[in-house]
């Protein structure tokens, strides 16, 4: 494991992205988004994604310098067309949208098509919430990912949720899960650190539970968390992303999600600074109470990623060996010294 600070981080992956094309514009968008799920404590959507996307721009599969436009559109709604940029563009042009519409109408509900891999749901939360607008939004399909309760063949993504909800005084609240139990890109940053995954998060090709990451690039499968209770999101999380977003009409059946996100300004039904004072003082009562044995405190949800941010703002980002030994490849190959990078 080797340790870089956020700045590091960010300048190499500039670096690298802009040596394979990609415009400052998308790449800014991109890296930061990047940067910030690594210092939040996110690193599966973190940097460990640097060659894989440098991979698909080589292949056609992500275009870097398409912008994302309006496929149609009402006062409260609009259905947005990736164009197949990066995920995180599109997702930023679409919450950016989301606010708008919400902060002039009250409501809105935005969907994304044609759109890669999108990253930390959460951070399209946190930036409605800082606006004072609440935010939830799924993306999720029909795979062989995750299997649905009761089965022991895939049925679904991981399908996750994300949800934003602004304070005042205190950090906004951010919720933000996958509905499996555990999510692919944490498969991914455990079989990188040669560890293993905890029990209950993963069946093998044959349907035996398994804790070895390398079991689900070997035909193996996610469990959904909560039993029926994930199971039962991760269908709400498809239909709402494949059916009432048309997302499969772009590709093989429902292989292939869309985005939904549903945006309610704070102020639809009183002042904001109220609807925060409320939220402050409901943060207080729930850290109010006494943690239970082996705990230290009650945190609330989002308070895990800010002090996760602060830390590793101060003492850097760990970056598991094997994935900086990937980045530094794919460095070479598009000519980037990475070791002479300088933040």
């Amino acid at each position: 494991m080797i340790l870089k600070s956020a700045d590091e981080l960010r300048a190499t992956a500039t670096d690298i992205f802009r040596a394979a094309g990609a415009d400052p514009e998308p790449t800014a968008i991109l890296v930061n988004h990047l940067i910030d799920a690594n210092l939040a404590g996110h690193d599966s959507h973190g940097v460990q994604h640097i060659p894989g996307y440098i991979s698909q721009i080589a292949n056609g599969g992500i275009k870097p310098n398409v912008r994302p436009s309006i496929q149609r559109e009402t006062p409260v709604s609009a259905l947005v067309d990736g164009g197949w940029t990066f995920g995180q563009v599109s997702m930023r042009f679409a919450i950016d949208l989301a606010v708008a519409k919400a902060q002039t109408s009250g409501v809105a509900v935005v969907g994304v098509i044609r759109c890669t891999h999108i990253g930390r749901l959460g951070t399209y939360a946190t930036i409605a919430a800082r606006e004072g607008v609440f935010a939830m939004i799924t993306t999720g399909n029909l795979s062989d990912t995750t299997v649905p309760f009761g089965g022991r063949k895939g049925a679904f993504g991981t399908n996750p949720f994300a949800f934003g909800f602004p304070a005042g005084e205190r950090p906004d609240i951010m919720v933000d899960f996958a509905t499996s139990a555990i999510a692919g890109g944490k498969v991914a940053v455990a079989q990188a650190k040669h560890e293993q995954v905890p029990p209950g998060a993963l069946l093998d090709k044959d349907g035996n539970p398994t804790t070895d990451p390398a079991a689900l690039d070997n035909g193996g499968m996610l469990l959904p968390f909560g039993a029926h209770k994930g199971s039962a999101l991760a269908a709400l999380s498809a239909l709402l992303s494949t059916v009432l977003v048309p997302g499969s009409e772009y590709s093989d059946g429902f292989g292939l999600p869309g985005t939904f996100i549903l945006a309610i300004n704070s102020e639809l039904f009183r002042d904001r600074a109220t609807v925060e004072r409320e939220t402050d003082d409901a943060i207080a009562r729930i850290k109010s109470v006494p943690p239970a044995a082996g705990f230290s405190e009650v945190m609330v949800p989002g308070e895990p990623e800010v002090r996760a941010a602060e830390r590793r703002g101060r003492e850097g980002i760990p970056v598991p060996d094997d994935t900086w030994a990937e980045i530094r490849a794919t460095a070479d190959r598009l000519g980037v010294k990475v070791d002479l990078v300088k933040a």
